[in-house]
């Protein structure tokens, strides 16, 4: 399988670039641009009024345990959670680092200490990554947007 090659710089700013995109949709005066992406990925199945940036910094229950850093992280009007992450190139393992940084936002949500209190009510996280060079077993190569979601695998039907 050949490697891709890297982009040749160009006149205007690559938004795969992760300072590049940052910049464009993870600053407060942008934040318009980031609203109206998300429900363009949506594609009325979601409808973001507004959402709230977060620390992108989650560090690990323990002190010898790896914090997740993720690219942007951002809560919505519903008290959602949406993390988006910008990949160039071919990445191992994504499926893993995926389920990783979602399980952590939603094993987030549990109070700590109260945990019989909550009752698992969970709000929704959603995972938007714009990945360079990826395909999901199956699908043809020219497929380029991809709704994954937990389901029941006999009807199809979301949980």
């Amino acid at each position: 399988m050949p490697k891709s090659k890297p982009p040749v710089p160009g006149k205007y700013i690559d938004p795969l670039v992760d300072f590049a995109f940052k910049k464009i949709f993870g600053s407060e005066p942008n934040k318009d641009l980031l609203i109206a992406f998300l429900n363009e990925v949506f594609r009325g199945r979601k409808h973001i009024v507004d959402l709230v940036y977060n620390k992108n910094e989650h560090p690990g229950d323990l002190k010898d345990e790896g914090a997740a850093i993720f690219d942007l992280l951002c809560t919505g009007d519903k008290g959602e959670k949406f993390l988006i992450e910008v990949q160039r190139g071919r990445q191992g393992r994504f499926k893993e680092r995926a389920l990783f940084y979602t399980s952590r936002l939603i094993s987030d949500q549990a109070p700590k200490g109260r945990r019989a209190e909550w009752d698992y009510d969970i709000t929704g996280v959603y995972l938007v990554a714009l990945l360079e060079d990826f395909v999901l077993p199956g699908d043809p190569p020219d497929k380029y947007l991809h709704n994954i979601c937990l389901c029941n695998t006999d009807t199809g039907v979301r949980l």
